[in-house]
């Protein structure tokens, strides 16, 4: 489209755009395996080795020199802003160097992490923060500056669960407790994380500060791997009604504290209302 205004403006007779011919910043040093020689080299996991090979093209490798260890056997390097999405520690920092100087457009238009996920984004906050602290010496009042109005702006999305899934949630019939997990895992991909955690209690109506979604998701998951299994969500369920995050979830979803055998009982339903 750009090209076609420009020969337009231009007009008959006139010099043609060139900008077809031109390499893109990034297009030196791109190669279609580039992600595998990033994962060869850096030990990056194949998610994010894909996503810097996309988003910086040949300069992918200028931004994985700037990515701390892991400290585990695999990935060995490229420490996740927040699970489960590809951005890295790295790109807070390649961001300040092409002159990023706030949290807001590095969570927003650096990484799109606000506009895909407001919960996610506000996990990742704490940790933004403290690389862009480090590379742009921030005093500690102006880091909590920083802070408080990213907060507000990222607030101020809704988040990737629409407002009306509370809805959803009550107004469901729950024949059993995969039922209730399968609410919670909206990504369907059979395990619950922290963020879908949090976004369901955000939903239903009790927002977690991260101290307590902390303790909850540390409560359910007992591998502590990051991940909650069924089985995991199923054994934490059955511990008792004095389980905190358990009670509220009970309640807000109408089943008064029941136990496993009584969710069998209820009825069968469907997901959603």
């Amino acid at each position: 489209m750009a090209e076609e205004v420009i020969d337009r403006v231009a007009g008959e007779g006139g010099p043609k755009s060139k900008t077809f011919e031109l390499t893109l910043f990034g297009g030196e040093g791109w190669s279609p395996n580039l992600a595998v020689k990033l994962i060869q080299k850096h030990g990056m996991s194949q998610d994010v080795a894909e996503h810097l090979a996309q988003t910086y093209g040949g300069r992918a490798w200028e931004v994985c020199e700037m990515s701390d260890p892991t400290g585990q056997t695999w990935p060995r390097f490229g420490v996740p802003l927040v699970a489960n999405y590809p951005y890295i520690d790295a790109e807070v920092r390649w961001a300040c160097r092409e002159y990023a100087c706030t949290i807001e457009d590095v969570l927003s238009r650096r990484t799109r992490l606000a506009f895909l996920n407001r919960d996610a984004a506000l996990m990742a906050l704490p940790r933004v923060a403290d690389l862009m602290a480090e590379e742009l010496g921030w005093s500690s009042d102006a880091k909590a500056e920083q802070i408080a109005a990213a907060t507000e702006y990222i607030e101020s999305y809704a988040g990737r669960i629409p407002q009306k899934k509370g809805t959803s949630l009550r107004e469901a019939t729950y024949e059993d407790l995969r039922d209730i997990f399968s609410a919670i895992d909206t990504d369907g991909n059979g395990y619950l994380d922290e963020v879908e955690v949090a976004e369901a209690a955000s939903a239903l109506g009790f927002p977690m500060s991260p101290s307590e979604l902390s303790d909850a998701f540390d409560e359910m998951d007992r591998t502590q791997d990051g991940r909650v299994t069924f089985e995991e969500f199923e054994e934490w369920w059955n511990l008792g009604k004095d389980v905190e995050f358990r009670k509220r979830l009970s309640k807000e979803l109408g089943l008064g504290g029941s136990d496993k055998e009584d969710i069998m009982s209820l009825g069968s339903g469907v997901i959603g209302g």
